[in-house]
């Protein structure tokens, strides 16, 4: 299906495209990161704006630092950069391993973080990693900046009227904590039908202090359980986040009962990697570059255009 008519600009700078979404009437302008999600809602009619403000020219928006506690990472950081990145790999390996899987090697260099997020798709993988590790996105709009938790943006109405969202936060992780990630896709394009995610802290001994998975699928948004004191019936305690009742709305896709299998038997998976990974040696311990801290200015990272 062909895209319908649509204005489009490029703004070089932040406040500029912030000032030409919120002088549009609500719904009438989108920001367009890597197109990824957003170019098929404007195929199917499910999005009619009159003007894109494309924010690939904006290079505040990309790159990978330090930031009181937290790895920073600009909004228009593509999917690969978050696969490949050496400082993500180390910092935020869940994010990595979930970039890696999400789409074809295509999307990947055209996809961007912030798009991701902000269009958050119930089982997209980087969506259900993001969650799982409680990030924080920093957003600008007509109003100033401002720092919202992905959880509760998901759970409230999202984003305001012409803001956009300028970076994601993950909190750095001490010694003894594991990751672990796992999906089950469609046959037939490769698109995630359940992605869950694990994270887990141990204490020296290997005793698991706190361990949580996080399950999205295609009828249901991501929810984060707490399993710390259920490790043994985590696979259940995941497929009971996944409604399979008379209400749950028609779909395309596998049904509601086939989502939560499948959420169960990946919860059980991922959360016996997680810990088994946070038992090695050096786990969750990632090196800090020269330069690095809470005052070091952003590593930039070259972007696919």
């Amino acid at each position: 299906m062909k895209l319908p008519p649509i204005a489009h600009v490029a703004p070089r700078r932040l406040g500029e495209a912030v000032s030409r979404l919120a002088d549009a009437p609500p719904g009438q302008a989108l920001p367009l990161a890597g197109g990824q999600s957003l170019v098929p809602l404007l195929a199917s009619r499910d999005r009619t704006p009159r003007l894109l403000v494309d924010l690939r020219d904006l290079g505040e928006l990309t790159g990978v630092g330090e930031h009181d506690g937290f790895l920073r990472i600009g909004a228009m950081t593509r999917q690969h950069t978050l696969a490949t990145h050496a400082r993500i790999g180390a910092a935020a390996p869940l994010v990595a391993e979930a970039a890696a899987r999400t789409g074809h090697a295509s999307v990947r260099h055209r996809g961007t973080f912030g798009g991701t997020l902000a269009h958050a798709a119930h089982p997209a993988q980087l969506v259900v990693a993001a969650y799982a590790l409680d990030a924080r996105l920093l957003v600008s709009g007509p109003g100033g900046a401002r720092t919202a938790g992905l959880r509760s943006l998901l759970a409230g109405p999202g984003l305001r009227h012409g803001e956009i969202l300028t970076a994601v936060e993950l909190p750095l992780r001490g010694p003894g904590s594991g990751h672990a990630f796992g999906q089950v896709a469609h046959p037939v394009g490769g698109r995630p039908v359940a992605s869950v995610a694990a994270v887990v802290d141990t204490a020296p001994d290997g005793t698991v202090l706190r361990a949580e998975v996080t399950v999205g699928t295609r009828v249901s948004p991501p929810t984060a359980v707490d399993v710390t004191h259920r490790l043994r019936d985590a696979g259940a305690a995941a497929g009971e986040t996944v409604p399979t009742g008379p209400g749950q709305p028609q779909r395309q896709g596998p049904p509601a009962a086939y989502c939560r299998h499948a959420a169960s038997v990946l919860a059980d998976r991922v959360l016996t990697e997680a810990i088994t990974r946070a038992r090695r040696p050096g786990a969750g311990a990632p090196p800090a570059p020269s330069g690095s801290g809470p005052d070091a200015p952003p590593v930039p990272t070259r972007e696919t255009p």
